[in-house]
């Protein structure tokens, strides 16, 4: 049976919540409501860019940031929030890369002695990076040791001795490290096609928390080369980060606590905050001349999804969401993709036309119909995200590529089409999602069970997976791209979905009790169907590479990649599985 993705959060509030409403969290702090405070009183920041063409260095560092409204003012920080970000800012820049041009960055952890750190309730109960090797004996004692992180590109095509496997961890200075370790310089190679990336923290045990604390960022791979000159840019091209959070009166990040349920001590199976956040920022505003943009939406939360379509005040439609990119790239046309679902991990590359519509002001809603964990607040806040007024003047005039004509975005190299390459003989694998004993589990197994999924180089292969759980598991397989040849997922998002059937993809959300099938390819996305066989590889490196030897392209082997749930927590609990390729 169908059901929405928000079913079963009431069940989840109501296990979560203390009497009052509020929900547990470290004990010198009090929930924040979020009705008190002003939404769109601040303006929609745009990240700082990084040129990702020449090496460079990241730094994570802890720093106080006006992540509430500018007249929040309580607190010791005078209304702003302590969190974690790259080279000093939540979100971190945006890294803006080419094809065919590698980017060289140095990753370093700076977070010494971070504060925040006592307001996160790392669980050392969970199988986790354990840097002080303390195990089971520190289980329901709170963490003050080095704070473990390593940096995933999620959704790109490398190395995987620069992929972030969750055991290539390492404390600040990498005086820990790790078995996973190979090295804090990575080189991404660019070899995929043009598409919009994220960066994000991946510690084995403790993503939710590094990312909830602002370990995340934009990485946009440009190719002048294919596509379309005349897509909206400059001014009229957005990254757009949503994520859900918590505060407490002192306006610092709150993450509750989960008490002893499932024989954990502090961890909680889904974070649904009460407050909405947008690159970084609580409910911003946007203003917009009267023309087209392109908007790159990411859902960098820990477990909400989202729904949305631009509405007015009084909850007529909007704008249409015109969906010209999925995970992966470019769709050979746009979709009309009103309204748009986007689950953890997911990002969709999207143009809206405000044309005609000077003075008119916008909300982008969410009608999600998921509540938070033991929010104060009684209506759901985290229905609204973000306000757009169309109130510029229009500077100059807008020949910007017009999506409603439903123009070919990819003329000079139309999509590669993995499903006609499928046969009788195309090897498939069948694989569970399930929850267990308070663990999220794939295929019945635990992280570090032996590897099951042990693809070669240059294979095609068919993965269905079935969901034997009444959530919806965003999942996410490192390294490659694939393309989603059926699933019941299609119900739950609008027409968005149809994107997700036509393009791309690195993420997939999969509907409680459903299935998806996807088709997989262990090669780069531009090799023609049929181009490629198994044992044959096309990569410019070598992705069965062991750890401790060099590829013949001059590359580090690694530790191998994974696949996972994007639901944060669930990742945290064993439902993160090793991919081994196989020469």
């Amino acid at each position: 049976m169908m059901r929405s993705a928000g079913w079963y959060a009431p069940i989840v509030a109501a296990l979560l919540a203390i009497p009052g409403g509020a929900a547990r969290a470290a004990p010198d702090q009090v929930q924040l409501d979020p009705g008190t405070l002003s939404r769109y009183l601040d303006p929609l920041p745009l990240p700082a860019k990084l040129d990702a063409t020449r090496a460079a260095t990241v730094s994570m560092t802890e720093f106080a940031q006006q992540v509430l409204p500018s007249n929040f003012k309580a607190g010791p920080y005078g209304g702003k929030t302590l969190v974690w970000g790259y080279n000093g800012s939540y979100p971190g820049p945006t890294l803006e890369a080419k094809v065919g041009v590698p980017f060289q960055v140095t990753y370093a952890n700076n977070l010494v002695s971070p504060a925040l750190l006592a307001h996160l309730p790392v669980d050392q109960s969970l199988h986790w990076a354990d840097p002080l090797s303390c195990g089971s004996a520190c289980a329901g004692q709170r963490y003050t040791g080095p704070v473990p992180t390593v940096v995933h590109l999620h959704g790109g095509e490398l190395p995987s001795a620069f992929d972030g496997n969750p055991e290539a961890w390492f404390t600040p200075g990498a005086a820990i490290k790790g078995k996973g370790f190979v090295t804090t310089t990575y080189v991404y190679p660019n070899g995929q096609e043009a598409t919009t990336l994220w960066y994000h923290d991946h510690a084995l045990g403790i993503t939710r928390l590094n990312v909830y604390a602002g370990l995340a960022g934009f990485y946009l791979l440009r190719d002048p080369v294919h596509e379309p000159a005349n897509l909206p840019s400059g001014t009229y091209e957005r990254e757009i980060v949503i994520q859900d959070r918590m505060f407490d009166t002192n306006g610092q990040l709150f993450y509750p606590e989960n008490g002893s349920r499932y024989g954990s001590s502090f961890w909680i199976d889904r974070f649904l905050g009460d407050t909405i956040v947008v690159n970084g920022k609580a409910w911003p505003y946007l203003n917009v001349e009267p023309r087209r943009y392109r908007f790159r939406l990411l859902n960098g939360s820990n477990s909400r999804i989202y729904t949305l379509a631009l509405q007015t005040a009084s909850g007529a439609a909007g704008p249409v969401l015109w969906q010209i990119g999925t995970d992966g790239g470019l769709l050979d046309k746009p979709i009309k993709a009103t309204p748009l679902t986007i689950a953890p991990g997911e990002r969709a590359d999207v143009v809206v036309d405000f044309t005609g519509a000077k003075g008119a002001s916008y909300l982008l809603a969410n009608s999600n119909s998921d509540r938070s964990n033991g929010s104060y607040s009684s209506s759901n806040l985290t229905s609204e995200i973000i306000k757009v007024n169309v109130s510029l003047p229009l500077n100059g005039t807008d020949s910007s590529l017009n999506p409603s004509t439903l123009p070919a975005l990819r003329a000079s190299n139309p999509m590669v089409k993995l499903s006609p390459t499928v046969t009788s003989s195309t090897p498939a694998r069948h694989m569970t999602l399930e929850h267990s004993n308070g663990e999220f589990l794939l295929n019945g197994l635990r992280w570090s069970d032996p590897a099951t999924e042990v693809p070669r180089v240059g294979a095609t292969e068919v993965w269905q997976i079935d969901n034997h759980t009444g959530d919806i598991h965003p999942i996410h397989l490192h390294l490659v791209q694939f393309q989603v040849q059926s699933g019941s997922y299609s119900g739950w998002g609008g027409s968005g979905s149809d994107a997700t059937a036509n393009g791309w993809k690195d993420t997939v959300p999969i509907q409680g009790w459903g299935t998806v099938t996807l088709v997989a390819r262990w090669a780069p996305q531009d090799v023609p169907a049929g181009g490629v066989q198994p044992g044959q590889n096309l990569f410019d490196f070598d992705p069965t590479a062991a750890k401790g030897t060099t590829d013949r392209f001059g590359y580090p082997g690694g530790p191998g990649y994974v696949w996972h749930c994007h639901i944060l927590e669930h990742e945290d609990n064993e439902m993160m599985r090793p991919q081994l390729v196989q020469p």
